[in-house]
């Protein structure tokens, strides 16, 4: 359930860093055309984001470090 939570928060602070919604970004990324999300990103990072999040085992690795919760907290203000 913990790591449910930490997923919608980033998803939630990643929305609100890129200027949509959370149910659109959700829906971008299960559709596979978050590509419109990244639009405002530079491409280095967006490439970077792109290819972390293409593997399963990558996201889960990346969403549980210490720097991931870090940066959810700096993002969300908590």
């Amino acid at each position: 359930m913990g790591n449910f939570n930490n997923k919608q928060a980033l998803i939630d602070a990643a929305a609100k860093k890129l200027g949509t919604t959370p149910d659109v970004l959700m829906r971008q990324l299960n559709d596979g055309t978050f590509q419109k999300a990244l639009k405002n990103m530079p491409s280095a990072e967006a490439a970077m984001l792109t290819k972390a999040l293409s593997d399963k085992a990558t996201c889960e690795r990346i969403l549980s470090s210490p720097q991931a919760q870090a940066l959810y907290k700096k993002l969300s203000g908590k």
